[in-house]
Parts: C-alpha cells; structure tokens; sequence
C-alpha cells in the first residue's frame, strides 16, 4: 500500500513540475511574440544578443577546434552538417559531440552512477549531437517539397512577366525562407561565378537530396537542351509535386496507426520491466539472476527489435 501512495505522490509532483514549467515557457513565448509584433526595435535588438551570443559560442568552439584540424573527417559528416543548413566546420561538431560525451558523463557521475555506466555514457552523449543534426537536415529537406510548390508558381509567374530563369532564382532566393531560399541565392552566385548550370544543381542536389527537386532539376536541365516553354513546363512540375505531396499525406494519415502501434509494442515491455523493479523487485529477480532469464531477455530484446524493424517497413511506403 505504501508503495502505490509513494508512486502515486512521485506522479503527482513530477506531472505538477511539468505543468508549471510548461506554464512558464508558453507564458514567455507568448510575451516575446507580443513585443516582436508591436515593437519592431525589440525584434533587431533580440537578434543582435542572439548573433553576438552565437559568435562568442562559435570562437569558443573555434579555438578548441583548431586542435583538429588537421584531421580528415569522413564526408558523411560534412554532408549532414550541409543538409541540415549547419554553418559549423567538421572540426567544430567534432568538438560539440567531445564536450556532450563529457557533459552527460559528467552529469550521470555527479548522481551516483556507477562509474562503467559513466564511461558507456560517454558514447551515448558522442552520437547525440549526430543524431540531432541528421533529424534537423530529414525535416530541412521535408520541408523543402511543402515550399517547392510555392517557389515554382512564383517562378512561373515571374518569368510571364519578362524574368529570366537565373533572375527568377535570384528572387526566390531572397524573398522565400530556409532552406530554399538560402540555397537558391547560393545557386544564383555560384553561376554569376562562371560554374556551368549542370554543376551548380549538382551541388545543390548533394546539400538537398529531395525526390521533387530532383525532378525539378531534371526537367530544366532536359528543357535548356530541348527548348521549350519553362513557364508552362513550371506550371506542370507545381501539379505534379501537389498532387505527389497530396498523395503523400494520405499515406501518412493511413499509416499513423501502424507507426504508433509499433512504438507502444516496443515501449511496453520496456515500461513494464522498468515498473517491476520498482515495484516489485523480487518478482522480476529470477529474470535478471538466472541464466535462463538472461536467455529470455536477449531472446524477447531481439524479438522485439526484429518486430519493429517490421513493422516499419510495412508501414514505409515509397512513393
């Protein structure tokens, strides 16, 4: 009984906490959109301790990056500091993922972990900042389709006006967000530098490799050899990439239940051990003494990952 009242008391305090902190946080956010939308002083002045705080960082890991430099690092991790639209060098994340390894070491030593757990710690807080950077440049490059529509009818339109291609680019470039807008004003300056076409998109298809704009590229490239109408040929590519984005959605919608299914089939048994051996420790003792139970875990650990793996492949579906 005592054990429930303390779970129950534990449940309490941690979802208050949560509830206050979150209070606090929407409160503050909600505040800064307010001083930002009546006060447009407030907005620079913000964004100038912003950029000042970034360059202090960016010196302070520069300094320590020096150390690295000369270092050949692998271009898996330059391409995913660029598609994710990093500014960091190889050598400056390198010195990011060394200081998170002996924060979250550090951090887990202080309370009380064993010291083993501390050094496993160590790889764990290594391949976190990688992991970060790789969910960054997945959602960059995702978002990049949602604005691909809006860039080719802005394109198309420009050029009924009297634009040229490059001049339509440039436009996109400054007029529309991250990560089309700073990659296309890339494009445009590579090519005012004399590099051919055929290798600015190139390029720009290894900093964003995006099924739509690869189909965009495509057809530009085919129409500059062929000739033809670009506006009309825009026009269609915008139908098309809706229609696929449309498709994708639903897809999406269809699957959501699936992809749920396979996270709480995953996260139960995980739960449920975790739960027994705070709650009744001796009942789950013979799983983790005996070799028989040791056999059962590895045995159901593989099973479930072997599930998962499964399920999301049924679930993915290419389009």
């Amino acid at each position: 009984m005592n054990d429930w009242v303390l779970l129950l008391v534990i449940f309490v305090s941690v979802t208050s906490l949560f509830y206050l902190i979150s209070k606090g946080v929407m409160r503050k956010k909600k505040t800064n959109e307010r001083i930002k939308r009546f006060i447009p002083q407030a907005i620079a002045v913000t964004e100038v301790k912003e950029k000042q705080k970034n360059e202090t960082f960016r010196k302070w890991i520069g300094s320590f990056a020096k150390v690295f430099s000369g270092i050949q690092f692998s271009q898996k991790t330059k391409k995913s500091l660029e598609q994710s639209g990093s500014s960091l060098k190889a050598e400056e994340f390198f010195v990011i993922r060394i200081l998170s390894a002996v924060t979250v070491a550090g951090v887990l030593y202080v309370l009380g972990v064993p010291w083993f757990v501390s050094i496993l710690s160590l790889w764990i807080g290594f391949i976190i900042p990688g992991i970060y950077i790789t969910i960054k440049a997945r959602k960059r490059i995702k978002l990049l389709s949602y604005q691909l529509v809006e860039a080719l009818g802005t394109m198309s339109n420009s050029m009924r006006a009297g634009f040229s291609f490059v001049q339509t680019m440039q436009l996109i470039g400054k007029e529309m967000p991250d990560p089309i807008g700073p990659e296309f004003d890339r494009a445009v300056r590579e090519i005012g530098m004399g590099i051919p076409m055929e290798t600015v998109f190139q390029s720009l298809l290894e900093r964003l490799p995006n099924k739509e704009l690869e189909v965009v590229i495509q057809a530009i490239l085919a129409q500059r050899k062929s000739g033809g109408n670009l506006a009309q040929l825009m026009d269609t590519m915008e139908d098309t990439i809706r229609g696929r984005i449309r498709i994708l959605e639903e897809l999406k919608t269809l699957t959501a239940q699936g992809k749920l299914s396979s996270w709480i089939i995953t996260a139960l048994p995980l739960v449920m051990g975790i739960y027994l051996y705070f709650v009744s420790p001796e009942y789950l003792e013979p799983m983790l003494t005996y070799p028989l139970g040791w056999f059962l875990l590895v045995t159901g650990t593989i099973s479930l990952l072997i599930g998962w793996f499964l399920i999301q492949k049924i679930v993915r579906i290419e389009v």
